[in-house]
């Protein structure tokens, strides 16, 4: 037989677990959000993504814009003379090996369009 006591403690435990779950539900919630957010605003080109290299170590994490331009410079474009060129930010993840003569191994992590027009 189990007392009151016992009975309050374990719904009180239980409440705890549920309020943290939800906390963490609400908390995952708002970062998706907030990500979701910052990605549209870059993809219209109103926040531009900083240029970065971080080295750590033998790895080394670098993000940076770079223009692909829409048409060719020696034909240029006879149908959209507007001369705009997509923008892509990459991040890129450079994985430097221990022996000098081996080469590097470079990944992708992700690329993202900005403002690649109307």
């Amino acid at each position: 037989m189990t007392s009151a006591s016992e009975i309050g403690r374990a719904i009180a435990a239980c409440m705890k677990r549920c309020t943290l779950i939800a906390g963490l539900f609400v908390a995952l919630a708002l970062i998706a959000a907030c990500g979701w957010g910052i990605g549209g605003a870059i993809r219209r080109g109103a926040v531009a993504p900083p240029p970065f290299a971080l080295n750590l170590g033998p790895m080394c994490a670098l993000g940076r814009l770079s223009t692909v331009p829409v048409c060719s410079y020696a034909t240029a474009c006879p149908l959209d003379p507007s001369g705009r060129d997509t923008s892509i930010y990459t991040v890129w993840l450079i994985q430097r090996p221990a022996q000098p003569d081996a080469p590097a191994r470079v990944v992708r992590l992700f690329s993202i369009v900005i403002d690649d027009g109307p």
